[in-house]
């Protein structure tokens, strides 16, 4: 009888010592739920990139990357076939030389007023000339008949009238010939030269938009990182926008769930200190972003008189690259000395 009231009262004690134990933990926030709210675990996470071609597609002619490669932002991953694009852009520049030749003409068939002042002048000249060997021949005629000057002399004073007034004859008729040339035919000619440079930019944009189209068939790396996986072989197809390479990026975040109350320690750009218990060394990162968390992310807290549901924030914390860290590796968080 007294072994087993003894029994009775150690259960007793061991009860009320777990209890009251309990209860101590509770009211220093010693227990599991306080502990996992001011101590946060995550893993780190590198940033992948999808990389596609933009708007082309066609057949692999080269690789020049391989999985488990670091690339640099702009590096060559992969390229295209540009046969029939390239037969296009000749096309198109040769039609762009013919247009030019087309304006040229154009341009010589309008009657400018500047050319005709230009003719103008020239018939002036061609005049002035004219009277002037006039006056020279009629002197020499008159010396020819007084038989103070040679035949030869003479003939030659006439051969030089002739040409003067053959000149004047071709400077008038190009001059009639312009003349001739009315406001409507010529306002029609410079409209067939508007058309024509119209065409001409056509012609261009079309070009430059080929042009466009021939180097998004080139793929290059938009980050720097390590290339995980190549998706298409030579000589196989790929469509627009169909992911051709996977980049891991150097980028590394990674990201916890704190409270209401726990968020106004954080702002976007404040430096957070974590622990990487693979290294034992503490990080420094800098946060990236603070969000309303998914709803199930939510917890539903019982420890202080029944508080309903509280809600949970998400924070990314972006973490400088090197060596040592690498994606996967736990980081530890105290809040409350994480942003002290």
């Amino acid at each position: 009888m007294i072994m087993a009231s003894k029994k009775y009262l150690t259960i007793i004690l061991l009860i009320v010592a777990l209890t009251a134990g309990g209860a101590f933990l509770m009211l220093r926030g010693g227990d599991a739920v306080t502990l996992a709210s001011i101590e946060k675990n995550s893993l780190l996470t590198a940033d992948t990139v999808n990389t596609s071609f933009q708007g082309v597609g066609g057949r692999v002619v080269s690789i020049e990357v391989v999985e488990q490669q670091d690339v640099k932002a702009g590096d060559v991953i992969m390229n295209l076939a540009t046969t029939d694009i390239d037969l296009q852009i000749s096309q198109l520049e040769v039609s762009i030389a013919q247009q030019d030749i087309k304006i040229e003409q154009a341009q010589l068939l309008q009657v400018r007023p500047e050319e005709q002042e230009k003719q103008r002048l020239a018939v002036a000249s061609a005049q002035e000339s004219l009277n002037q060997i006039q006056q020279n021949f009629d002197r020499y005629e008159a010396l020819y008949n007084a038989d103070a000057v040679s035949q030869k002399d003479y003939q030659a004073a006439a051969s030089q009238l002739e040409i003067a007034r053959n000149t004047l004859a071709q400077q008038q008729a190009q001059l009639n010939k312009l003349d001739a040339l009315t406001n409507t035919e010529s306002q029609t000619y410079k409209y067939n030269e508007d058309l024509l440079f119209l065409q001409k930019d056509t012609l261009k944009t079309q070009l430059k938009a080929l042009k466009i189209q021939k180097e998004r068939m080139v793929l290059k790396a938009p980050v720097d990182g390590k290339i995980t996986r190549l998706v298409p072989k030579v000589g196989e197809l790929v469509s627009p926008g169909v992911p051709a390479a996977i980049i891991q990026s150097h980028n590394l975040y990674y990201s916890m769930y704190v409270d209401e109350i726990q968020t106004v320690k954080f702002r976007k750009g404040d430096k957070v200190t974590g622990y990487v218990p693979a290294l034992q060394e503490n990080i420094t990162g800098t946060v990236r972003s603070i969000s309303s968390a998914p709803q199930y992310a939510s917890l539903r807290m019982s420890r202080d008189k029944g508080l309903s549901d509280t809600s949970s924030y998400l924070i990314i914390v972006d973490v400088d690259a090197s060596s040592k860290l690498l994606p996967g590796m736990t980081v530890e968080v105290a809040i409350d000395e994480s942003n002290s």
